[in-house]
């Protein structure tokens, strides 16, 4: 298995492979070099960003060809990476969620 195909498995869904291929380079990894076990983290860690892009689009249509993708469970895989990986902008651009660290400057 390559590179490029285990980036493939970790995503998860269908993606331009230009998008991949960009993916890997910004990763510093050579998706035609052989997978194993210990670039695990890098090639998981590096789907992150291309999830984060493929979550705004879930539909396309051209022509008679269309595709959709489960905006639930690409949501739900992304921010357990980017938990996993401690990627908090990901994290907090999904949630939402405001975290009051100094009440004193409130008051």
């Amino acid at each position: 298995m390559t590179i490029n195909e285990a980036f493939q498995q970790f995503l998860g869904i269908d993606v331009d492979g230009r998008a991949i291929d960009l993916a890997l380079l910004n990763a510093n990894l050579d998706g035609s070099g052989k997978y194993d076990a210990s670039l695990r983290v890098a090639v998981e860690r590096s789907t992150i960003d291309l999830l984060f892009q493929q979550i705004a689009v879930v539909s396309e249509t051209e022509s008679q060809y269309s595709t959709s993708k489960d905006a639930k469970i690409m949501r739900e895989r992304l921010l357990y990476l980017a938990r996993k990986y401690g990627r908090k902008d990901i994290v907090s651009a999904l949630t939402g969620s405001v975290k009051i660290s100094n009440i004193s400057r409130i008051r």
